[in-house]
C-alpha cells in the first residue's frame, strides 16, 4: 500500500466534487478543452497539462471534472491540493505508479518550498517521459512564480499550458445561462440581470445560487422569478 494511504499524517488525496464535468464547463474553447481533457484521460493526448488563470476562471472545475471522468471510465485519479501538501513531508509524494493520473491544485502555493519543487520537478519528468500523467492549476503562468528552483519553471512550460480568463460580464449571462439549462432551470433576461445586480459576481457564488434555486424549484414548483429570487435567496 502507498505511504500515501498509510500514514494518517499525510494529506490524502481530495474527495472529487461530482457537480463539475467537462460537459457543463462553458468557456469560448470549450470544445477543444473538453476533448484534451478526455484524451489526457484515455492517454492518447499529452501527459502534462497546466491549467491558469485568477480566481473563478474555471481551473478547480477542470481538475474535478477530469477526476470525475476518470471515475467514469474506471480509472484512478489522485487529487490533491497543494495547500495541504506544504504541510506535510514531500517524500510521502514518492510512491506513484507508472500509469497514474494525477492533479494538483494551486501548485503555485508550492513556491519557496525546496522539498515540494523537487518533488515536483521529478513529477514533471515523469511525466514528459510518459510514465505517468499529470495535470496542474495555477493562477499565473510558471513564468510569474517565484520558484526557487529555476529548472521547475521550464519543466512547467514542456506541456501543454491552458489560460483560463475571467469571465467577462456578458459570459457570466451565458454561463448562468448554460449552467442553469443543465439543471433544467428556466431563467429569464430579467432574473439573470437581477442576479448579477445584486448578488456576487464570483462565479462560484453563482453557482451555489444556481443550486439553491434548483432546490427551491423543486420543493416550491415555481418557475424561477424576481419574487421567488427576494424571496428565498
Amino acid at each position: 500500500m502507498s505511504e500515501l494511504n498509510r500514514s494518517s499524517q499525510i494529506a490524502l488525496p481530495l474527495t472529487f466534487d461530482n457537480q463539475f464535468s467537462v460537459d457543463n464547463f462553458y468557456a469560448k474553447d470549450a470544445d477543444f478543452i473538453s476533448q484534451t481533457i478526455r484524451t489526457f484521460i484515455e492517454g492518447s493526448g499529452e501527459s502534462l497539462i497546466g491549467l491558469w488563470g485568477g480566481q473563478d476562471c474555471g481551473k478547480t472545475h477542470l481538475l474535478n471534472a477530469c477526476a470525475r471522468l476518470a471515475g467514469q471510465q474506471g480509472i484512478s485519479f489522485q487529487l490533491f491540493n497543494a495547500e495541504q501538501l506544504c504541510d506535510v513531508e514531500p517524500a510521502f509524494f514518492s510512491d506513484l505508479a507508472e500509469d497514474s493520473l494525477v492533479g494538483v491544485d494551486n501548485i503555485d502555493l508550492i513556491a519557496g518550498h525546496k522539498g515540494w519543487e523537487e518533488k515536483f520537478y521529478q513529477l514533471v519528468n515523469l511525466a514528459k517521459n510518459s510514465h505517468l500523467r499529470f495535470m496542474f492549476t495555477m493562477t499565473r503562468k510558471p513564468q510569474a512564480v517565484s520558484f526557487k528552483l529555476p529548472d521547475l519553471k521550464s519543466r512547467l512550460l514542456w506541456g501543454l499550458l491552458i489560460h483560463l480568463p475571467t469571465a467577462t460580464e456578458e459570459e457570466l449571462k451565458d454561463i448562468l445561462q448554460y449552467r442553469a439549462q443543465k439543471l433544467g432551470l428556466q431563467l429569464g433576461p430579467d432574473v439573470i440581470f437581477y442576479v448579477l445586480q445584486h448578488y456576487s459576481r464570483r462565479l462560484s457564488d453563482l453557482m451555489e445560487l444556481l443550486s439553491k434555486l434548483d432546490r427551491v424549484s423543486l420543493s416550491t414548483q415555481r418557475k424561477i422569478t424576481i419574487p421567488l429570487l427576494k424571496a428565498y435567496c
